[in-house]
């Protein structure tokens, strides 16, 4: 990895640590790129929205408006997002490019909604916030 790139990666892990650590009241050596923040960190639907627009103000970027926003609004009982009771293959691949968990999940044919939410890590939210500043650094 390039020094600019490796620098902006700790600049975003940081300011999302931090929104992480004041958001959650946890301790900020809990909070590491692999923490889940449902499972690991006890977050909730209420403190990833506040997370999201913390790092929002923090980092001058819409995270909400990201990959974020595609999986809030995934329609469950829609064909083209589930089969059966799993996620289609389509919607696992969109999603595995910033979900680092589900990119090493065993059987990724087999991913459920609750699985889906509890594989949501700080690199995911890192991922996208890199994503934004990339974004806003291209010319229009």
């Amino acid at each position: 990895m390039d020094p600019v790139a490796s620098e902006l990666r700790q600049t975003v892990f940081d300011e999302v640590r931090r929104c992480i650590v004041e958001s959650l009241a946890v301790e900020p050596d809990l909070v590491t790129l692999e923490s889940r923040l449902i499972d690991d960190l006890g977050a909730d639907s209420l403190d990833f929205v506040d997370i999201v627009f913390m790092i929002d103000h923090a980092l001058d970027i819409r995270v909400r408006e990201s990959e974020f926003n595609f999986l809030t609004r995934l329609d469950f009982s829609s064909p083209e997002v589930m089969t059966g009771e799993f996620l289609t293959e389509a919607v696992i691949a969109r999603l595995e490019t910033w979900l680092p968990a589900l990119a090493r999940a065993p059987d990724k044919t087999k991913v459920t909604p609750r699985q889906l939410f509890s594989l949501i890590t700080v690199e995911s939210i890192c991922i996208v916030a890199e994503r934004r500043i990339a974004d806003r650094r291209e010319p229009a």
